[in-house]
């Protein structure tokens, strides 16, 4: 009986020059098999709709019975909130019992708490909701923002604290009880 000839595979690091030839009908390595051919790569673009609530304007522009609201503009609100959505996304992937979109409208919507952490001063803390109304179209809406050092979320929330080093640490109020549920290296640090 003969011997089936291995395919031999050259992995291109570089940019492909006129002369090497890419064998897309080779069986190569994946995730899941040894022996896989690729047949199709797709690209898919989400469009997210960002939205402020009137809320936090009233307290931007003229406060609360504490005072006016410090630390809250709206650049450094909309950062955070770019900056976390990421994370967000890692962590439902890779924690299965975490969810932070909201599809139907039962009772009362899951919110989640963002929390930027800085090395000299107070945190800021926002409330947002995300919304899947497509899946290509999604839809966040920041409810408030303040800053407070010791900033208490309601049972059964979330809370995603991005630390300073760009890292993020995802915690539960569970039973009036903060409990750490993950943590995530640099996002440009997790494989592709």
């Amino acid at each position: 009986m003969k011997n089936k000839r291995s395919r031999r595979i050259r992995t291109i690091t570089g940019p492909i020059s006129s002369h090497e030839v890419i064998d897309n009908m080779a069986f190569i390595k994946n995730k899941c098999s040894n022996n896989a051919r690729k047949i199709l790569t797709i690209l898919e673009s989400v469009e997210v709709d960002l939205y402020f609530d009137k809320h936090y304007f009233v307290r931007y522009q003229y406060g609360d019975d504490n005072g006016k609201r410090h630390g809250i503009e709206m650049e450094s609100v909309q950062n955070l909130i770019l900056e976390a959505t990421k994370h967000l996304i890692f962590y439902s992937i890779t924690l299965k019992a975490f969810s932070f979109l909201n599809f139907l409208p039962l009772g009362y919507p899951q919110r989640i708490v963002l929390t930027k952490l800085f090395k000299e001063e107070i945190s800021l803390n926002v409330i947002v909701e995300y919304h899947c109304l497509s899946m290509q179209k999604f839809e966040v809406t920041l409810i408030t923002a303040m800053r407070k050092y010791d900033f208490h979320f309601n049972d059964g929330t979330h809370q995603l604290e991005m630390q300073v080093d760009g890292t993020s640490i995802l915690h539960k109020n569970e039973r009036g009880k903060i409990l750490s549920v993950g943590d995530c290296y640099k996002l440009q640090d997790i494989p592709k």
